[in-house]
């Protein structure tokens, strides 16, 4: 669990929901046929997820799967 680290921010319902947007996230992109063959290239793409949920948890106070994991895959869309 990538925001483990960060128990001393959330609660653990708020470390639940950062860790279900992530996995509904990856799913997506494995549906859509993104390219993760790789080891580095999936831990790559895990790790911009992952802290893109992290900025939505903080920043934006977001706390619903669906708006995280829009906003991240959003996030990498913008970007490649």
């Amino acid at each position: 669990m990538p925001f483990k680290k960060y128990a001393a921010h959330f609660g653990p319902a708020e470390l639940a929901t950062m860790q279900a947007a992530l996995d509904a996230s990856w799913e997506e992109l494995n549906t859509a046929g993104l390219d993760l063959s790789t080891e580095d290239r999936a831990t790559l793409m895990k790790k911009k997820l992952a802290q893109r949920i992290l900025v939505s948890a903080t920043a934006g106070g977001v706390r619903d799967v669906e708006t995280m994991k829009e906003q991240a895959l959003r996030s990498l869309a913008s970007r490649w």
